[in-house]
């Protein structure tokens, strides 16, 4: 199976991941050409060899026309991750981005990851600053430096023909960092609910070494956090960053080669069942419960009425957990419910290709789940969210709403 592996010893940024991919082969000139597709101008793009500690690595650039250098000029970016200043301040929102790449003449796989991408920052963000996901406004990923950073990586990943996705632990560095939102801790909010899923360190420099974008880009395509298993290298790239750490080489490491899916110890469709057996908690609190174990990054979690012994009545509750989450997870249910023991079993599971695609109705923009088989759409739905929020909004029937998103997407899709 074709991996790329992400190194992450100092970190990740959407410009470092497209240096590492230029230095393992994504050619510059189809990079320009595909970018060229987005309705984003006013930019130039850059590839240049520099060293870090010694280490020859790629450095990706994206020039804006008519900018001021300068640290103080967008105070929001960081200097680490991004290598210029802006003179585009316009706020997008997360619906006018997917919007964007959705009508683009980008491939579909560029389309499906950059998508992904956004939509994982999306709500990542909306969670933090308590928004919804598609109204949240990209005041630094919404620069046009950082558009192209981000669908440019999808561009990468989708013309390399990558299969899977592995990541090291990661070094997201320490410290504090000025932001427009004011004075955030290392990792920044955004960027730690986004690697919930990753094995974290801090060590060697006092920075920010992982942004919203490169935890983003993670949170989108890895299905595996942890070392290689049976991997054979084919290529090697590094991704320069910006800011020279001196002795420490600031650099995203790429690593593209064949893993061995069934030699490997976590198959990409494996996760870990947690279950409990629980008869003495108030029926009520399975929603609050159900609600904390997927924020902390449960795949799905199920509750259903069981008949226990001496006759009482009671809930069996299971919880698909990501092999990685599963400790953590387990901590969660002893502290919410009243159970005082749990079980676990492993399961392999084959699930569907699922893409995010927006569709605009006459009640606003509401996000399809489309699912594929062998390149072919076997399901589509809209998201249960989106349309309950604007039946909320408009003081409309839920299913009014879902059928109107229903007929536009078969609309758009020409069905």
């Amino acid at each position: 199976m074709r991996t790329l592996y992400f190194d992450c010893f100092s970190g990740i940024s959407g410009d470092m991941t497209i240096g590492a991919l230029l230095d393992i082969g994504l050619d510059f000139d189809y990079l320009k050409t595909e970018l060229g597709k987005l309705p984003v101008d006013g930019y130039r793009l850059k590839q240049s060899r520099t060293v870090r500690a010694n280490i020859s690595a790629m450095k990706f650039d994206v020039e804006i026309e008519g900018a001021t250098e300068g640290p103080n000029v967008h105070p929001h970016r960081d200097p680490y991750d991004h290598h210029h200043s802006h003179k585009d301040h316009v706020h997008r929102k997360a619906s006018d981005i997917l919007a964007m790449i959705g009508g683009s003449g980008l491939t579909p796989g560029a389309k499906r990851i950059a998508v992904e991408i956004f939509t994982k920052l999306a709500i990542s963000e909306g969670r933090v600053h308590h928004v919804p996901p598609e109204d949240v406004e990209f005041h630094e990923v919404g620069a046009v430096d950082s558009i192209v950073d981000t669908v440019g990586t999808a561009i990468g990943f989708d013309a390399l023909g990558i299969e899977q996705f592995v990541c090291s632990p990661i070094n997201v560095g320490a410290g504090f960092i000025h932001c427009q939102h004011g004075i955030y801790p290392v990792p920044s909010p955004a960027t730690a609910d986004l690697l919930r899923a990753a094995t974290v360190y801090s060590k060697h420099a006092t920075t920010e070494l992982v942004t919203p974008t490169g935890a983003a880009i993670l949170a989108a395509v890895v299905t595996r956090f942890g070392a290689l298993q049976d991997f054979a290298i084919d290529r090697v790239g590094y991704g320069a960053g910006t800011k020279d750490l001196g002795q420490f080489p600031n650099c995203l490491r790429l690593m593209l080669g064949e893993e061995d899916p069934v030699a490997g110890t976590v198959p990409s469709g494996n996760v870990t069942v947690i279950e409990a057996n629980i008869d003495d908690m108030t029926p009520q609190n399975f929603a609050y419960v159900t609600e904390q174990l997927i924020a902390a990054g449960a795949l799905d979690v199920i509750t259903t009425a069981i008949q226990m012994k001496k006759g009482r009545s009671g809930h069996l509750l299971q919880v698909l957990a990501p092999p990685n989450m599963a400790g953590a997870l387990t901590k969660m249910i002893f502290e919410e419910t009243t159970t005082i023991g749990v079980r676990f079993h492993s399961a392999n599971r084959t699930i569907l290709d699922r893409e995010i695609v927006p569709v605009d109705t006459e009640f606003g923009a509401v996000a399809m789940k489309i699912s594929t088989l062998d390149g072919r759409i076997v399901n589509f739905a809209p998201e249960y969210e989106d349309c309950a929020r604007i039946a909320r909004q408009k003081n409309i029937p839920l299913k009014t709403v879902q059928l109107e998103a229903m007929r536009s997407y078969l609309d758009k899709a020409g069905r």
